[in-house]
């Protein structure tokens, strides 16, 4: 159900200062208690991994109980998928569970705890007298029309379910897939709502930590929001980072070549959300021209690799090479096997790639066209030609 927002990657995307095509489903959200609570957040485990396109989500808590047993309804507010209002009628009107969110779990003290959706209109007060505030499905239906003319958000969908918190700790474990969305300038893009759990009795998450596996050979940019410079973050594996600056914002931007990314901080009162990218510098129209490819040899390759390869199959129509010294037709044709970590024996390779931003030198990585993607194999297919001409 893959749709077209006409302006935004959600409301998130407006941060950045960015008004363009992109496909939104969701967000991830902490578990949010509906009613009144004395109950604290000790400890949580926030794990992300990316594969197929998908972004599953795991959650460990661990609550305290100062006092008696108590039931609480606790919520997971999700955003609506952007495009909503494409959708048929008659098929609309059956949605329950959020089209994008696949798998939604959650236990407490190791017991099943069984949900239910509710779609709210009123963002901030949606409970009243023991039941939600539900939409009619018409109204949800005009609703998701209108958002893509709107720039606020129309409504929620609301998991919600009833869990018993017994005096002392209690364990929470919490899961779902999403779909990963995008906006023109990216591969992929999403976020998790972090700033919710100051809703609970603490008004912080104790003792906190995110573990980010994006999968290998991926860049990435986290936007400095809830985070200030490079404290707190640790790689583990073959990669980099470094602070870089995108349009208004401050970004951590992390190079991987296998491995993965945590942040870890006590006493953690998120003031900002979690916004995860994976830009790309480059589009088509960088090769109409023999400066244009220059140029993005010189300064968006030196940025980040990240999918620009992957973007588009090259051929002889569309790329102009004239003017193009033997050198960087060269570089061009080594990009793969630089991002993998080649150690190059030419010194003029080796200097342009330990130049760039994400070049890190694997001495174990023995350059094989099998290791490529098929994207890739035609960008070096290509360039290789190039040089033969």
């Amino acid at each position: 159900m893959k749709k077209i927002l006409s302006l935004i990657c959600a409301m998130i995307i407006s941060t950045l200062g960015i008004a363009n095509d992109g496909v939104y489903y969701t967000s991830g959200n902490q578990l949010i208690p509906i009613t009144e609570t004395e109950i604290s957040v000790q400890k949580e485990i926030l794990s992300i991994t990316r594969h197929d396109m998908q972004i599953q989500v795991h959650v460990y808590y661990e609550f305290f109980n100062p006092g008696a047993d108590k039931t609480l309804l606790v919520g997971f507010e999700a955003l609506p998928p952007g495009g909503a209002w494409d959708i048929e009628e008659e098929e609309y009107k059956k949605l329950i569970d959020h089209p994008n969110i696949h798998g939604f779990t959650a236990k407490i003290n190791g017991q099943d705890l069984v949900y239910e959706v509710s779609h709210v209109e009123n963002m901030e007060n949606h409970f009243h007298n023991g039941k939600f505030d539900e939409l009619t499905k018409q109204r949800e239906l005009e609703l998701g029309r209108q958002w893509e003319f709107s720039e606020g958000i129309p409504y929620l969908f609301v998991y919600h379910f009833n869990a018993t918190f017994k005096k002392g700790l209690n364990i929470v474990e919490h899961t779902y897939t999403f779909d990963e969305s995008s906006y023109v300038g990216t591969d992929y893009c999403f976020d998790y709502v972090l700033t919710a759990a100051n809703r609970w009795a603490n008004h912080q998450i104790d003792d906190f930590t995110l573990n980010l596996d994006l999968g290998n050979y991926c860049s990435f940019n986290v936007k400095e929001s809830f985070f200030k410079g490079q404290g707190g973050w640790t790689l583990e594996g073959i990669g980099r980072q470094n602070e870089d600056q995108l349009y208004d914002n401050k970004v951590l931007r992390f190079h991987i070549q296998e491995g993965t990314v945590s942040f870890h901080k006590k006493n953690f009162k998120p003031e900002g959300e979690l916004f995860i990218e994976q830009p790309f510098y480059i589009n088509e129209e960088d090769f109409f021209s023999a400066d244009d490819c220059q140029r993005a040899i010189s300064f968006d390759f030196k940025s980040a690799y990240t999918s620009a390869i992957r973007l588009f199959y090259l051929n002889d129509e569309n790329v102009v090479c004239d003017n193009i010294s033997a050198d960087m037709i060269k570089i061009m044709r080594n990009l793969p096997f630089a991002y993998r970590g080649y150690v190059f024996k030419t010194k003029m390779l080796q200097d342009y790639f330990e130049s760039t931003a994400w070049y890190v030198a694997n001495p174990d990585y023995v350059s094989d066209m099998k290791d490529l993607n098929e994207k890739e194999r035609i960008w070096v297919d290509f360039w290789t030609r190039q040089q033969k001409k």
